[in-house]
């Protein structure tokens, strides 16, 4: 016989208690990545027909410290979006935030982006045919114009081989103003061609240097970027190896931005970076001189024609400039500040020698500042 067992049920394990702090955490730490999607979107937005991109940033970082933060956006800075309001300092709780209108901001800007890519392929695409299109038709044309030439050098031979003078002048004289026509006709239609052409590789030429341009600027201080900034420096020392005149470079440290970040929040951190960037403006006036912000609290300068000492000197300012730079924060605790490195390039130095150099100074500025304080 068989035997039907019975089925002791397993015991179910308990379910933990909701945990606040481990919630928070996660929210955390989900703001921590949407926040570097929005800045990494940001940071690659370009100028478009009906919205530049100045603006896309500057209404796309609004959202972006909404959503992180819980700040208010007005209607002025989002024309069509509702006020959101707050009376807590610490901004709005995330259910009361606008999720619906951030995730609106962000798909409208990326369809408009889309829209204009498409576009601009059309226009490329078009162009590439054009230049098909008028080739085929200069080769038709040249063929035409070859047929009627062999035309009127036959109405010569023939004029020639009948050996009549008057019949001689008459046919030479028709069957040159006839080539000449046919010579005036085909360089019209090539100058034609050739202004057109260059008018849409003008204009398609425009705007990949735009791009490039915005592929090399940092978004947020409008300072040179990374590729920048390498580009600078292989060219840099390939002249300078060539021409002998001497080439330095600053590195260039945001002191505290970490603690500005935790203390005060991002929104001070970005001022404190916007800060830096105007006082490398009023410093650096060389018409070569490159700004760049290497990224996070990074940034470098490199001065063609100025040896070190100038250099230092020029550091030196930049620390009196700084020190002047309208901060709201002054009473935080946390100064606007910065540590500078400097290192004038050496012949036969390589670019990554060179660098680490003025790093290398720089980061012992740093440390001596932290064993003073």
């Amino acid at each position: 016989m068989f035997f039907k067992r019975s089925r002791t049920p397993q015991a179910q394990p308990p379910v933990a208690p909701h945990d606040p702090g481990a919630l928070e955490a996660d929210n955390a730490r989900l703001l921590d990545a949407l926040g570097e999607v929005f800045a990494a979107y940001i940071h690659g937005c370009f100028d478009l027909p009906q919205r530049s991109a100045e603006d896309a940033r500057r209404s796309l970082d609004q959202w972006r410290r909404h959503a992180l933060l819980g700040t208010r956006v007005t209607e002025a800075q989002a024309p069509g979006e509702l006020a959101l309001h707050s009376e807590s300092a610490d901004g709005l709780p995330l259910r009361d935030r606008n999720w619906r209108a951030v995730t609106g901001a962000f798909g409208d800007h990326r369809r408009a982006e889309r829209v204009f890519v498409e576009r601009a392929m059309a226009d490329l695409r078009d162009t590439i045919w054009l230049c098909v299109e008028r080739a085929h038709e200069t080769l038709s044309a040249d063929d035409t114009a070859t047929r009627e030439s062999a035309v009127q050098l036959d109405r010569v031979r023939g004029a020639l081989s009948r050996l009549e003078t008057g019949v001689v002048k008459t046919e030479i004289t028709q069957a040159m103003e006839a080539l000449q026509q046919i010579t005036a006709t085909r360089q019209t239609a090539q100058q034609s061609l050739y202004r057109d052409l260059t008018n849409r590789v003008e204009s398609l030429g425009q705007q990949l240097d735009d791009a490039r341009k915005q592929g090399e600027t940092d978004a947020l201080t409008g300072l040179g970027n990374r590729l920048a900034f390498d580009r600078a420096v292989s060219r840099q020392v390939a002249l300078h190896a060539i021409n002998g005149s001497p080439l330095s470079a600053l590195m260039i440290d945001l002191d505290n931005l970490k603690s500005i970040n935790d203390t005060l929040g991002h929104a001070a951190g970005d001022e404190a970076l916007l800060g830096l960037a105007n006082a490398l403006h009023r410093v650096f006036l060389g018409d070569g001189d490159q700004l760049c912000r290497l990224g996070g609290d990074e940034f470098a300068v490199i001065l063609p024609n100025s040896a070190g000492h100038v250099a230092e000197r020029l550091a030196d300012r930049l620390a009196t400039v700084l020190s002047n730079e309208p901060w709201p924060y002054a009473e935080s605790g946390l100064p606007l500040t910065a540590s500078v490195g400097v290192a004038e390039w050496q012949r036969g130095e390589t670019p990554s020698a060179w660098l680490s150099r003025a790093d290398a100074a720089m980061y012992a500025m740093k440390q001596a500042r932290r064993r003073a304080a």
